[in-house]
C-alpha cells in the first residue's frame, strides 16, 4: 500500500520524463469523460434566438465588428458555417474551450512558481505542492461547470475566461523573461503584444473581460519586487486601460453620467430594480455561488432569487460580513506572507481573483438576472486555487510522508466524484423538458421555470401537461404576458375548444399597439383563456372568477360571457347562467343560441 501511494505522490509532483505531460493528459480526459454525454445535446433556452435564429450569426458581415461580443459571435458564425445547425460541433468546441482554459490554469499557476517572490521564499512549503495540477483538474471537472459548457450560448462566459487566463500567463512569460534578461527584447515584446490580444479578444467575447488591467496589477503586485514608483505607475496603466475600455461606451454627445447606465447593458434585457438593490442581493447571490463550488447541490437554470431592500435584512447582513471577512482575511494573508510564507499570499491571491472576476456581474450593474451559475466560471479559477493551496499546504506543513500521500489521494478521489457528479449533471441538460421539470422540481415558486416548462411542452403537443404549468406560472406572476399567451397556443392543441377562445400574441412589439382599448382587448381575451384553462383542469371557479375579470377588462368579450355561462350551469349557478344569456342575446344573439343549444333549455324551468 506504501509504495502504491508513494506512486501516486511521484505522479503528482514529479518533474521527470513524462509525469508532467501525463498530468495534463489527466485534466484533458477528466474534462472529455464529464462531457462526454453532451455531444447531442439540443439548443435549450437562449441558444436557438442567439445562435440558429440569430441573423448576424448565419452571415458573416462587418455589423458584427460593432457588437461588445464580436468576437465570440465570430466563433459561431464559423460554426453554423461549417455544420448549419448540427449541435455536435458546437459542443466540441465549447468542451475544447473548457479543457484548454483548464490547461492555461495550470500553465498561470506554474508561471507564478517562476516569479521573483516565489523563489525569494522557495525555501517555503509551496514550490513543491502539486498545486498548479490539482487546480486544474478540479477546475475541469465541477459540476458548477456545465452550465458554461454544455449550455452552448454561454460559451461568450467560457471563451472569454480562456482568453482572460490566456493574457495573464502572456504578462507572466514576459516578466519573468524580463527578470531573467534571457531573451531578446523582441520575445519580450512578443508575449506582451499576445497579451494584449488575448485581452482586447477577450473584452470582445464577453464584459467579464474588463477587469483584467486590474488582475495584471494585482499580479505584479503580489508576485514580483515592485516599488512605490511602481506602484504609482502601475495604477496608472490600470486606470488608463480600464478608461479606455469605458471609452467604448461612448459615442457624441454622450455625457459622462451615462457611462455606468451604457454598462448596465451586459444582457439584452434591460432591468429595473435600483443598483443599490441589485448590490445588497449579490451579497445574498455570492454566497450562493460559494456555497455551489464548496457543495455543488441543488443546481438549477432558474434559482429564482428575490431581490433584497435593506442592508438591515438578517440575511443581506449575514452575508455581507461574511464575504468582508473573507476579504479581509486576504489582506491580512498578503501582509504576513511577505516574510516568506508563500502558500498563504497564493490563498490571498485566488480570494481577490474571485471577488475581482464576479465584480462586473455581482456588483452594482444591475442585470436582469440576479444569478445564473455560469457566471461562476471565471472566479471559481480563485475559489479552487485557494481551497486546493489551503489543503496542500495544511498536509504538507506536517512534514510527513503519510500526511502528504493522503492530501494527494483524497484531491485524486474527490475530482473523480465531481467528474461523474458532473457528468450526471449533463444528463438534466440532454432534455428541455428535463431541464426545466429539475427548474421547477427545485425552485417551485419560479413563474419563469413553470412558463418555459409550458412552452417545452407545447412544442411537443402535450396540451394538458403544457396548461397545468402555464396556469402555475400565472399564479406565481400575473403579469407573465409571455404565459398568458402561451396559454392560448396550449388551449389551440385542445382543438374541440378552439370556439371557445381567441389566440393572443404579444403586443408590446408594437408600440402604437399599446394604447388603452387595445391592452383592455388583449387583457379581456387573456383572462378569458386563463378562465379555459382554469376549466378543462377542473377548477371551475378560478375558472368563474378569470371569465369575470375578462369580462371587466372588455365589455364586450362575447366568449368571457359565453364561458361564464357554460361554467356558471356546471356549477348549479342557474342564475348566473340566466344573467349571461340574457346579456348575450342583447349584443350577440347567434352566441345566445349557442348558449342554450349547449347547455340546454331544461334549466331554466
Amino acid at each position: 500500500m506504501q509504495s502504491g501511494d508513494s506512486k501516486i505522490l511521484k505522479l503528482c509532483l514529479s518533474q521527470e520524463k513524462y509525469y508532467p505531460y501525463f498530468r495534463l493528459l489527466l485534466i484533458v480526459a477528466a474534462g472529455f469523460f464529464a462531457y462526454s454525454n453532451t455531444f447531442n445535446n439540443p439548443f435549450i433556452f437562449d441558444d436557438a434566438p442567439n445562435i440558429i435564429n440569430n441573423p448576424a450569426v448565419r452571415s458573416f458581415n462587418a455589423a458584427t465588428l460593432g457588437s461588445r461580443r464580436a468576437f465570440g459571435i465570430f466563433t459561431f458564425q464559423i460554426n453554423y458555417f461549417l455544420s448549419g445547425a448540427n449541435v455536435f460541433s458546437y459542443h466540441l468546441v465549447n468542451l475544447l474551450v473548457h479543457i484548454s482554459a483548464a490547461l492555461l490554469v495550470y500553465a498561470m499557476l506554474a508561471q507564478l512558481f517562476k516569479t521573483p517572490y516565489w523563489r525569494r521564499c522557495s525555501a517555503a512549503p509551496g514550490a513543491e505542492l502539486p498545486i498548479p495540477f490539482f487546480t486544474a483538474l478540479v477546475f475541469v471537472a465541477h459540476p458548477l461547470q456545465p452550465q458554461a459548457v454544455t449550455y452552448i450560448v454561454q460559451r461568450f462566459a467560457s471563451l472569454a475566461t480562456l482568453l482572460y487566463i490566456l493574457a495573464v500567463v502572456c504578462y507572466l512569460r514576459g516578466r519573468i523573461c524580463q527578470q531573467e534578461a534571457r531573451l531578446s527584447i523582441v520575445r519580450i515584446s512578443g508575449w506582451f503584444a499576445l497579451m494584449a490580444l488575448s485581452g482586447l479578444l477577450a473584452i470582445f467575447t464577453k464584459e467579464i473581460a474588463y477587469t483584467l488591467p486590474l488582475a495584471l496589477v494585482a499580479v505584479e503586485l503580489l508576485f514580483f519586487d515592485v516599488s512605490r514608483a511602481k506602484i504609482v505607475k502601475l495604477s496608472l496603466v490600470a486606470v488608463a486601460l480600464f478608461m479606455a475600455i469605458l471609452a467604448r461606451f461612448l459615442t457624441a454627445g454622450t455625457q459622462l453620467s451615462d457611462i455606468i447606465s451604457r454598462l448596465d447593458e451586459t444582457t439584452k434585457v434591460q432591468t429595473i430594480v435600483s443598483r443599490w438593490d441589485y448590490l445588497l442581493t449579490q451579497f445574498r447571490v455570492i454566497c450562493t455561488y460559494l456555497r455551489l463550488l464548496f457543495l455543488p447541490v441543488n443546481q438549477s437554470i432558474d434559482h429564482n432569487y428575490s431581490v433584497s431592500h435593506s442592508l438591515m435584512e438578517w440575511r443581506v447582513a449575514l452575508a455581507f460580513l461574511l464575504l468582508a471577512s473573507i476579504l479581509l482575511l486576504s489582506l491580512w494573508l498578503i501582509r504576513v506572507s511577505g516574510s516568506g510564507n508563500a502558500h498563504l499570499r497564493l490563498i490571498a491571491f485566488g480570494i481577490l481573483w474571485f471577488f475581482l472576476t464576479l465584480s462586473i456581474e455581482s456588483s452594482f450593474l444591475p442585470i436582469i438576472d440576479l444569478i445564473f451559475e455560469h457566471r461562476g466560471y471565471l472566479p471559481s479559477v480563485g475559489f479552487f486555487l485557494a481551497t486546493v493551496t489551503l489543503v496542500l499546504s495544511f498536509a504538507w506543513a506536517r512534514e510527513t510522508l503519510l500526511a502528504r500521500q493522503r492530501a494527494v489521494t483524497v484531491l485524486l478521489l474527490l475530482a473523480m466524484l465531481l467528474t461523474a457528479a458532473t457528468w450526471k449533471r449533463n444528463l438534466v441538460w440532454a432534455d428541455e423538458a428535463r431541464l426545466w421539470a429539475d427548474a421547477v422540481t427545485k425552485n417551485p415558486y419560479s413563474s419563469r421555470a413553470w412558463n418555459n416548462l409550458g412552452g417545452v411542452l407545447i412544442i411537443r403537443k402535450d396540451g394538458d401537461k403544457a396548461l397545468r404549468a402555464l396556469i402555475r406560472s400565472v399564479e406565481l406572476d400575473s403579469s407573465r404576458a409571455d404565459a398568458l399567451n402561451n396559454i392560448g397556443m396550449a388551449l389551440d392543441l385542445m382543438g374541440a375548444y378552439r370556439d371557445r377562445f381567441n389566440r393572443t400574441k404579444e403586443m408590446f412589439s408594437d408600440p402604437q399597439s399599446v394604447q388603452g382599448e387595445t391592452v383592455n382587448r388583449w387583457l379581456g381575451d387573456v383572462y378569458n383563456n386563463l378562465g379555459l384553462a382554469y376549466e378543462l383542469t377542473g377548477n371551475l371557479p378560478k375558472a368563474a372568477e378569470n371569465y369575470r375579470n375578462a369580462i371587466g377588462y372588455y365589455p364586450a368579450q362575447g366568449l368571457a360571457y359565453y364561458n361564464l355561462g357554460i361554467v356558471s350551469a356546471a356549477m348549479k349557478d342557474y342564475g348566473k347562467y340566466a344573467e349571461q344569456l340574457q346579456i348575450l342575446m342583447m349584443f350577440n344573439p347567434p352566441l345566445a343560441e349557442r348558449l342554450q343549444l349547449r347547455v340546454g333549455n331544461n334549466v331554466l324551468r
